[in-house]
């Protein structure tokens, strides 16, 4: 299967729906559902993004710039092979779920230009946030294939690091390992320049991945797919892998048509 780059398009017709309810209690103000763990703290904004916010060994949140995003997403086919994304428009949510700072799920809709609908289910486990979604309705964009997916970014924990021999050996050994849906296992090392969406890495799908970043403290981060769909990765091009990594998580509409699918990232 050949992974396509998804191109982010913003789209600029506001939807009519209600936006996502927002708590004014701190520390949570402006978040439509939040929820903490021992290891981070996990909530969705009123844009509709999750955000995974990792606890440090001090016992404080991280930097924004470290955090691990969730943003569901309706994504259409173009016959060229372009995948063209279409955002929610602000004003194109609906909650689900109330509004809480102990939410133990947080599920809501979405609608895109065009009029497609898709929902967004988040569940809290133990050290772990299990996701997934369904495509609604397809609204007016029925000329072209559509498909909901949820994309899940591991971003550069090394921003603020200027001293490249500094950092190298401050994280030699970071690694990112994944399994392919083939069964192929591959592992790199963080420092490695790699094409994440080429055939010759990512192939037909991953279906679980293991990244060890020591700017997270020792925590590993580890996805896996699920047996209702499959995770596509990119990095955008050929570069190591620490500088960030998307894991976009596509639930496959045979196996999964009632929306029930899941996948789950641990954070531990």
């Amino acid at each position: 299967m050949r992974t396509i780059l998804p191109l982010l398009l913003i789209a600029s017709a506001p939807m009519m729906a209600d936006t996502l309810p927002q708590l004014n209690e701190k520390p949570w103000v402006g978040w439509y559902a939040g929820s903490e763990n021992r290891g981070f703290h996990f909530g969705v904004k009123m844009d509709g993004v999750g955000e995974l916010m990792p606890v440090t060994n001090k016992g404080v949140i991280g930097s924004p710039r470290e955090w691990i995003s969730f943003t569901p997403v309706i994504e259409e086919i173009l016959p060229s092979g372009r995948v063209v994304t279409k955002q929610v428009a602000e004003d194109g949510w609906e909650a689900l779920t109330e509004s809480t700072d102990d939410a133990e799920k947080i599920s809501y809709r979405g609608t895109v230009t065009g009029g497609a609908k898709f929902e967004v289910h988040f569940e809290m486990g133990k050290g772990e946030i299990l996701g997934g979604g369904k495509l609604l309705e397809k609204g007016d964009l029925t000329e072209n294939p559509i498909r909901f997916a949820l994309r899940v970014k591991i971003p550069n924990v090394y921003h603020h690091d200027r001293d490249e021999d500094k950092l190298e050996k401050k994280a030699e050994g970071d690694k990112i390992q994944i399994v392919r849906a083939d069964k192929k296992k591959l592992k790199f090392d963080a420092w490695e320049p790699v094409w994440a969406e080429k055939d010759d890495v990512s192939g037909p799908g991953v279906q679980s991945a293991r990244i060890d970043l020591e700017g997270y403290d020792g925590a590993k981060v580890e996805l896996d797919a699920g047996d209702k769909g499959l995770f596509e990765m990119w990095n955008g091009s050929l570069r190591p892998l620490y500088k960030g990594i998307t894991f976009g998580w596509k639930p496959d509409p045979a196996k999964d048509p009632d929306g029930k699918g899941r996948f789950v990232v641990s954070f531990k």
